[in-house]
C-alpha cells in the first residue's frame, strides 16, 4: 500500500456495536499503514541519498569545469604572450634585416663608384700611353 489521502479514504472499517470499529481490523490496518510509512521512509531517504550523490557530482562537474575553463583561459594568455614576444623579435629581425640591407646597398654604391673610378683611371691611363 502507498500513503496517500486517497487510499486512506478508501479505507472501510466494519463498525461495531454502533460506533465502535472491531479492533483486529483496526489493527491490521495500522499494520498495514506502519509498514506503507516504513516502506516510503526507505525510498525517502534513498532518494535523499541519490540527491545528495547528485549535488556532490554537480558540484564536481562545476569544478571540474571551471577549472578547465581557468586552464584554457591561463593556456590562451601564455600563448598569446608567447606569440607576442616572437612577433616583437620577427620584428626586430624585420628591422635589422633592412638595416643589414640597407648597408649592403650603400656598400654597393660605394664599391661600384670605387671600381667606376678604377676603371676611368685605368682607361685614362691607357689613353695617356
Amino acid at each position: 500500500m502507498i500513503l496517500t489521502k486517497e487510499t486512506i479514504d478508501m479505507v472501510k472499517l466494519t463498525k461495531r456495536f454502533g460506533k465502535c470499529y472491531d479492533a483486529q481490523e483496526v489493527d491490521s490496518l495500522l499494520d498495514e499503514i506502519g509498514e506503507a510509512a516504513e516502506k516510503q521512509y526507505k525510498e525517502l531517504e534513498q532518494l535523499r541519498s541519490v540527491r545528495a550523490e547528485y549535488y556532490q557530482m554537480k558540484n564536481q562537474i562545476s569544478e571540474a569545469l571551471l577549472a578547465a575553463q581557468q586552464a584554457a583561459k591561463d593556456m590562451l594568455e601564455q600563448t598569446r604572450n608567447k606569440c607576442d614576444d616572437e612577433l616583437t623579435a620577427l620584428q626586430q629581425q624585420k628591422i635589422t634585416l633592412q638595416q643589414e640591407i640597407s648597408s649592403l646597398e650603400r656598400y654597393k654604391v660605394l664599391e661600384i663608384e670605387k671600381i667606376r673610378r678604377d676603371l676611368e683611371k685605368l682607361l685614362g691611363d691607357s689613353k695617356s700611353d
